[in-house]
Parts: structure tokens; sequence; C-alpha cells
């Protein structure tokens, strides 16, 4: 971030003139005839507002702004030396405004927005909106665009010295509530939030401003479903970070919305706490190396597809490998001491996944049963199929026979193994008769 020098005086401060002077300075502008009017929907109804012109460093930014609500937690994160407060206590304050200034800046050149306003040609066209204390409540990003553009480039980008605002009248925040849901509904150049901001803004909305849940659904015109789809996408994405060590780094999973999509709907389609835990710890093992499976929105659900198959491989491969902790995962699926040992299988793969040093091979072994059964999936069409299979499972049992029968080779497992063999084998039989 780059130094500011702010002046005493109000004009010439980059990020906004004291509350005082705007409004003095709307009170001045406004006392203007025929001024142009622009039509807002607001507070219900249908207002023609004056439109008037400011000087580009007079408004400020709005703190409670959607965009930016991922960005602002991240930032937080990445500087713990701030005040914590930083985008929610006093908005006046210098500090707040430069950094939200940066924050706006980075979003504006993800969008392309400072690309297409750097062109002389493409000034402003719609006046940005204000609330009556001069916060932008409509604008925010080309506001940051144009002032960096000015302020880098004044000669070039002297058009906007002096930008067009309107001014709402006296609001609540929820009035401005329902216009910014508004705005972002409509399309324009504005670009689209990304879906972690949107959760996180629907969260600081619920949490910080009380709106409740049914509200939010009807003001972002969003169904139940989908509402809670994306707080659980955000719950989910939030224990990917913290299990991680990169609390609130949202921009490390803002890619990654189809991910945690597929993840919240496939494993609410599974059966029982254990398994749901183990495709969970799994598919956050795919996402610290997607490429080890391709797709990650293939690879989640043909991991849920294929998880038993899944936690076999893990649990052979990883057999005495996986500590068991006092982390209540026992009282979840069982102590083992049963005849049916499923949930303390479970419960030691889950901690395997945990553990970062056991993570990178159950990842490659997770990668290997997705491939085969991919693979599968395409031969099983071929009138060969049975034969190939059969040729397949001889040629291991050939290497397994010549050189598995050594005196250091692990022997557990192996006996049911061969009887689940010579089950199928006799199913084949049958069928050839």
């Amino acid at each position: 971030m780059q130094d500011t020098a702010f002046p005493n005086t109000p004009k010439g401060s980059r990020f906004g003139w004291p509350r005082p002077a705007r409004l003095e300075e709307f009170k001045t502008r406004l006392e203007a005839e025929d001024l142009p009017t622009n039509r807002v929907v607001f507070q219900g109804l249908n207002q023609d507002l004056p439109i008037i012109r400011v000087p580009i460093d007079l408004p400020k930014y709005r703190m409670a702004n959607g965009r930016t609500a991922s960005l602002q937690v991240e930032h937080l994160a990445l500087n713990p030396d701030l005040r914590s407060d930083l985008f929610t206590g006093d908005p006046e304050l210098w500090d707040a405004q430069e950094v939200q200034h940066e924050l706006l800046l980075k979003l504006g050149r993800a969008s392309d927005l400072n690309g297409y306003f750097q062109d002389p040609a493409h000034q402003q066209v719609d006046p940005l909106l204000l609330d009556e204390n001069g916060f932008i409540v409509n604008g925010n990003r080309r506001l940051s665009t144009w002032r960096q553009l000015l302020h880098d480039e004044p000669e070039k980008y002297g058009h906007f010295e002096h930008i067009e605002v309107v001014v709402l009248p006296h609001a609540t925040e929820k009035d401005l509530n329902r216009l910014e849901a508004q705005l972002q509904i409509d399309k324009d150049i504005r670009a689209d939030y990304s879906w972690d901001a949107q959760a996180n803004m629907l969260v600081a909305k619920m949490e910080r401003d009380g709106i409740k849940a049914e509200e939010l659904c009807k003001l972002y015109r969003m169904k139940d479903a989908e509402f809670a789809q994306l707080l659980d996408m955000r719950a989910y994405a939030d224990e990917y970070l913290r299990s991680r060590e990169k609390a609130n780094m949202w921009s490390e999973v803002s890619g990654q919305e189809h991910t945690f999509q597929r993840l919240v709907q496939h494993r609410s389609k599974l059966s029982g706490v254990g398994r749901k835990e183990v495709f969970k710890e799994a598919a956050f093992a795919l996402i610290d190396e997607p490429t080890a499976v391709g797709r990650l929105y293939i690879a989640i659900p043909d991991l849920a597809a294929n998880l038993d198959k899944v936690v076999d491989r893990l649990a052979a491969k990883l057999e005495g490998e996986a500590t068991t902790s006092d982390d209540g995962l026992d009282e979840l699926f069982g102590t083992g001491k049963t005849d049916d040992n499923t949930g303390a299988k479970e419960a030691g793969l889950i901690n395997a996944l945990k553990d970062s040093a056991q993570r990178s091979r159950a990842r490659e072994e997770i990668a290997d049963v997705l491939e085969a059964e991919r693979q599968l999936k395409k031969d099983v069409k071929k009138a060969g199929f049975l034969l190939d299979q059969c040729a397949k499972a001889n040629s291991y049992l050939t290497a397994a026979a010549k050189d598995g029968l050594r005196a250091e080779t692990k022997l557990t497992g192996v006996s049911k193994q061969l009887d689940e063999i010579e089950a199928r084998v006799a199913t084949i039989r049958a069928y050839l008769v």
C-alpha cells in the first residue's frame, strides 16, 4: 500500500472530506436551479433525484460493502497489528478509508474495471449514489478506480476531477440494504459478487445488522434452499481454511465455488456420521492439490459415489499408520470393541486424513481409486469386458503368487480378499454354465 499524505484542510484529501464540509457542499450544490435528475427506485417509490457535480475527493467509501466482505476479513488476518474494528468502527477514519480504497482497487483490477476506464474515451455515464452523509452506496469500485487514475496521471484523467452524484434522502440501514440488493441483481458493467464475498456479506448482515435469514432471501431474491446451501458452503470453506491454519484467507477458496457446492450436495446424500466425515476430510485433501485428480467439481461427486472403495483402499494402505487421538471420534463412531469395527476404521481414517504427514499418500490412493473407476466405466461398455477383467485379475494374482510370497509379506487381510475372489469366481462360473 502506498504512503498517503493527508492534509489538514478538507479540500485535497483523497479519501473524503470531513462530514460538516460534505454536508455544506451538498447544501450549496443542491440549491442550484434546473438540475438534471436521475430516477432511483428507493424506499418503495420511483424518485427523481437531482444530479450534482462534486469534487472526486469529497465522498467516502461505505465499509458495509458486500463485494469487499471477504477481502476485509482476510486483510485483518494478514495484518494482525491493525485495529480489529478497522472496518466496523468509525468509517470516517482515514486508515479505514485508505485500506478500503486498496481493496476496491483490487476488485476493480480483477473485473478489468481499471482497464475499461484507462481509455479516456470511457468516462462517467451513470451518477454515483451517496447516502445523506456522503458515503457511497453504489459506485465504490468506480470511485476508487477514477481516484487512482487521476492520482497517477492527473493530466490524462483530469475529466475525473469532478464527478456526478445523487444524494439519497434520509434512509435507514434497511433502506440502504434493499437498494444495494436491487443494484446487485441488476446487470450492467458491475462484476458479480464472488460466492464467498456474497456468503460473508449475508453472514455479516445477520450477525452485525440483525437481519433474519428469511428477510435476506426476500431481499436478494434467493430461494431458502439456495440460501442454506451458500451458507453451508461457507461453513465448509471456513472449516477447511482453519484446518490448514489459513483462517479467513478467503482468496484461497474464492475460485472453488463448484467444489464446495458439490461437497455440500453430495455429503448430504451420504448415510452415517463417520462416512460423512471421511468424505469431507478426503475432499479437503483433494482441495489441497486439485491437479492430483483433474477437475475437482467432477472428482468430488466421484469420491462420493466410490466412497466405500476409497475407504477400503485407505484402510488397507494406511493400516497401522492412522493414529488415534482423544478428539471425540470414538464417541461418535464407536470404539471398535464390537464385532463390527467399521466405526473404529472410519475414526482411524479421519485421523489419518487430518495428519499432514499422511495426507499426500492418502491423496495418491484416492486418485488411483477414482481413475480406476473411471476407466472401469469406459471398459464396461466393451463386448470383451468380462474377458479383459478376468485377464487382468489373472495377471495380478500371478504376480502376487510369484513375488508376494515372502517372509516379510504382511498377511493381515489376505485371507479375506481370497474369500471374496473365490466368491466372484464362483459367480462367473455359474454364469458360464
